[in-house]
Formats: C-alpha cells, sequence, structure tokens
C-alpha cells in the first residue's frame, strides 16, 4: 500500500478485512436503529419506589430514627420498649430455641446388636 495515498473506501474493506456493509458473512441483517428507539420511547418505565420503613415504636409511637430496634416478631421498637417483656412479643422464642438445639444435636443411636 502506498501511505502518501488518501485511502478509499475500498481500501478499508480491504485492510481491516471486514465488510462496510452491515449485513455479516452469513446473511443476517443488523436490526433497524429507529424501531429500537422507537419501542424503548413507547414504554414508559414505571418508577419504583422503596418500601417505607417504620421509624416510630409499635408501642408508644415514639420517633426512632436510627436508633430503633427490631424486633425478631418483625415490629420497630424504641429503646425502652426494645425487650419482649417490654412491648408484649407474640414470637416464640422457647419452640425455636428447641427448634435450634433439636437441629444441632443430632439423635445419636447406636445400632443394635445381636446376643451371641
Amino acid at each position: 500500500l502506498d501511505t502518501t495515498q488518501p485511502l478509499s473506501g475500498s481500501d478499508f474493506g480491504s485492510i481491516s478485512g471486514c465488510k462496510t456493509t452491515p449485513e455479516s458473512s452469513s446473511g443476517l441483517k443488523l436490526p433497524g436503529s429507529t424501531e429500537a428507539v422507537r419501542a424503548v420511547i413507547a414504554e414508559p418505565t414505571p418508577i419504583v419506589q422503596p418500601p417505607v420503613q417504620p421509624n416510630r415504636c409499635l408501642t408508644c409511637r415514639k420517633r426512632v430514627g436510627l436508633t430503633g430496634f427490631r424486633c425478631k416478631c418483625g415490629s420497630m421498637y424504641c429503646g425502652s420498649h426494645r425487650y419482649p417483656e417490654q412491648h408484649g412479643c407474640t414470637f416464640d422464642y422457647k419452640k425455636v430455641g428447641k427448634e435450634a438445639i433439636a437441629k444441632a444435636n443430632p439423635v445419636v443411636k447406636a445400632a443394635k446388636l445381636d446376643k451371641i
């Protein structure tokens, strides 16, 4: 190639090894860009709002802000109502504790031996 002469359109195809047409060698056509733009513009994207977290104590309705305590029953409480005894919690701690112990310590049972 002569580097002193400006390149023509056919020279670009021979240098890069690619065709300048939008069709590939397999004969597939690229989708029309205007159709894709129309489809994107036609669909309005709904604005998804995150769920609002409660910022008040469920018992006394005091604003808790960042210092709120979430109980295992799923409610938010202030510092004075954070304990289950203070807010009349309905969560069964005893049942959950028994299940955790049963899961962590499976029953170990020896196989019975035949008496000789």
